[in-house]
């Protein structure tokens, strides 16, 4: 799902940004948002501050559901906009102490050692022990039947690649019957303290936790000997929502922003604060300036995926396209995020932005966003059809676009939606240095700045290639998978 916009550099530098003419828009109403009318970077940093002040916001925890309910209500504050929730019912995985770092306990030799946290959705369990052993082979029954097996992290550019071997790590050690996983960093504890990944929302069948580089080292140093882990969670059903609200225009026709609600750092989930500033910005507006209603979705699941809300809303509006009622969605993650690489054994600021994918699936919406992205001076932005190689004969050709719009894209539905992948998604340890508030707040308002500059343009031109693509569908041509991880 998260492809890295990194691996395609070569693609990207020979992308080159062309201009459209401007939307024409309603007498009186303004074709780009008032900046001086719209939410401050102080104003974004606090929302920001108060989303990652939750604390783990893991799928249907207590923090989660806080943060949700706060969301709606700050949404409800503005003027015309009513919301509704959609319910999904889960098996959640609540860690006791509220924490990752502190949920996860390591002995080896009978002597206590510091872990970085333990694995989300790891086996819950007091008491595990077994013989250490690394290993790099392919991890079977012969070489980890009750052992604890270290594992190092993959040796990616950015974290986030790492989730589909941590994934079949996790699954290959429980059918092996190991005793338990650490992942090893070869970066300082102090750096992936709380790390939150494999996000799939799959329980595990074996217990897990990771640990920081002067750690995995020591360990690695013991293998033979015995190793005691203990991953302090419980399991049990639990409902999560996602919340939907809706900023009436003047036609029924809609435009769609959605951002997942769930995470654990200042850069997870923090598009919701993006959100907050468009529904205040659009909602202050006359309603005249509206052609479209908009909707912000609030979607759960995203770190719970057997029951991610954006997937599950996609479906609905696939379902709704051809009766007229959508013009396009947009999902945004990840904003105003700095750039950190590896040095030696430590992550590292380089002083620039991280890349960002702005992904548009039809020559309008790319239109739309290149000269938005132009008029805020952004850089390192680059606008994608897509980040995996086309399939001929597929629709569409390209399924991926990074992130939430995939789900958009993937169901037929006209989709832009922009996301970075910095090392800071998923390692808490980086706080608000990880966001540059002024870059976040250009991002939001170019965002905002294409719903604008689309108002008066009609549906079948923003729609570009997507009718021919749902045609083709129905015709039986194949298309994009929608399976979602299973929960066990």
């Amino acid at each position: 799902m998260r492809a890295s916009v990194c691996a395609l550099v070569a693609v990207l530098l020979t992308h080159t940004v062309t201009a459209a003419a401007p939307a024409t828009g309603e007498p009186g109403c303004a074709g780009v948002i008032d900046s001086t009318a719209f939410t401050s970077e102080a104003e974004l940093r606090h929302l920001n501050a108060t989303i990652a002040g939750f604390g783990l916001r893991t799928t249907a925890s207590p923090a989660h559901r806080r943060l949700v309910d706060w969301l709606e209500g700050q949404v409800r504050r503005n003027p015309g906009i009513t919301t509704r929730s959609e319910t999904s019912r889960i098996t959640r995985w609540l860690p006791i102490t509220g924490d990752l770092a502190s949920t996860g306990l390591l002995f080896a030799d009978g002597h206590p050692v510091p872990i970085a946290g333990a694995i989300p959705y790891s086996k819950p369990t007091l008491y595990s022990s077994g013989e250490l052993v690394h290993l790099r082979d392919p991890i079977t029954a012969a070489n980890a039947r009750g052992k604890v097996v270290i594992r190092d992290f993959p040796a990616v550019d950015r974290g986030y690649l790492a989730e589909a071997a941590l994934d079949r790590d996790l699954v290959a050690a429980a059918q092996a019957g190991a005793a338990g996983l650490i992942v090893a960093f070869d970066f300082p504890r102090s750096q992936v303290k709380g790390y939150y990944d494999p996000h799939t929302g799959t329980h595990y069948g074996v217990p897990g936790v990771f640990v920081g580089g002067a750690e995995a080292q020591a360990l690695k140093n013991m293998a033979g000997r015995r190793a005691n882990l203990a991953v302090l969670a419980v399991t049990g059903q639990a409902t999560t929502r996602s919340v939907i609200a809706t900023l009436p225009g003047r036609s029924k026709e809609k435009i769609v922003f959605d951002a997942n609600t769930d995470g654990n750092t200042w850069v997870q989930e923090n598009a919701n604060a993006g959100l907050l500033a468009l529904a205040k910005y659009f909602s202050h507006q006359p309603s005249r300036c509206r052609p479209r209603t908009i909707e912000f979705v609030f979607a759960t699941g995203h770190l719970h995926r057997p029951a991610e809300g954006t997937e599950l809303y996609a479906r609905k509006l696939d379902a709704e396209y051809d009766n007229g009622t959508v013009a396009f969605a947009f999902a945004l993650e990840h904003l105003g995020t700095r750039e950190y690489v590896r040095v030696g054994q430590t992550l590292r600021p380089t002083g620039l932005s991280e890349t960002f994918g702005w992904f548009a699936g039809s020559p309008v919406l790319a239109a739309a966003a290149e000269n938005a992205i132009a008029r805020h001076g952004l850089d390192r932005v680059f606008v994608l059809p897509g980040i995996d190689l086309p399939v001929p004969g597929r629709v569409p050709p390209q399924c991926s676009f990074g992130g939430l719009g995939t789900h958009f894209h993937s169901h037929l539905v006209p989709t832009m939606a922009v996301i970075s992948g910095p090392w800071s998604l998923w390692a808490p340890s980086f706080g608000e240095a990880a966001i540059d508030f002024a870059r976040m707040r250009a991002q939001v308002l170019a965002a905002g700045d294409t719903v604008l500059a689309l108002a008066d343009v009609p549906r079948s031109e923003i729609a570009g290639p997507y009718p021919g693509y749902r045609q083709a569908r129905a015709a039986g041509a194949p298309t994009c998978s929608h399976e979602l991880p299973p929960e066990h």
